[in-house]
């Protein structure tokens, strides 16, 4: 935990928060879950966890790195986590929505299914492995999705929208997999 905070802390050092808005699946499905609570994993700049927030949500952003999270501009309705994603533990049952964007640690795949409330949303975006010089390269398979893994891991809960796709002009990471799902 101790290293891994170094590493993203040295990373964000320089970074600006809140960067230049919501990612286009939050914008885009948002709207599907109910006004109320809100989970931001790995929350990053906190660019989507801010827009929630200007939104009604009550969201709790969650991140590893303290410097990061110190940057996030204070909001009424936002509240910094910092938290080791190896050990956070979601509360069951307490969210209408949880994203989960450019970030993959499948031990929480269950807590996440679990800490959504009946009718709450499901956002999750993350990178791809893939055959060909054309799909995501990375030193650690750990962080990326299988083919239709993303898809499979959530299957208990209504799937309202799921895509693999390649990303446009990005040369590293450069396919993902999108799923929008809904706990009933």
């Amino acid at each position: 935990m101790h290293e891994d905070r170094i590493r993203w802390n040295e990373k964000y050092s320089s970074r600006e928060a809140s960067g230049s808005g919501p990612a286009e699946i939050v914008r885009r499905f948002y709207t599907l879950a109910p006004k109320g609570k809100a989970l931001d994993i790995a929350a990053g700049t906190g660019k989507n966890a801010l827009f929630l927030a200007d939104q009604g949500f009550s969201v709790d952003a969650v991140d590893i790195s303290d410097v990061v999270l110190r940057k996030i501009p204070i909001h009424p309705n936002l509240s910094p986590i910092c938290a080791d994603l190896d050990t956070f533990d979601i509360t069951a049952e307490r969210y209408s929505l949880i994203l989960n964007l450019r970030f993959l640690n499948r031990r929480l795949f269950p807590y996440i299914r679990e800490g959504l409330a009946k009718g709450g949303i499901l956002i999750f975006e993350s990178y791809l492995e893939g055959p060909g010089a054309d799909y995501c390269k990375s030193s650690c398979r750990d962080y990326l999705l299988r083919d239709n893994e993303l898809l499979h891991a959530f299957l208990s809960l209504k799937v309202l929208f799921y895509q693999e796709s390649r990303i446009p002009d990005q040369k590293d990471f450069c396919h993902k997999a999108s799923l929008v799902a809904v706990k009933q």
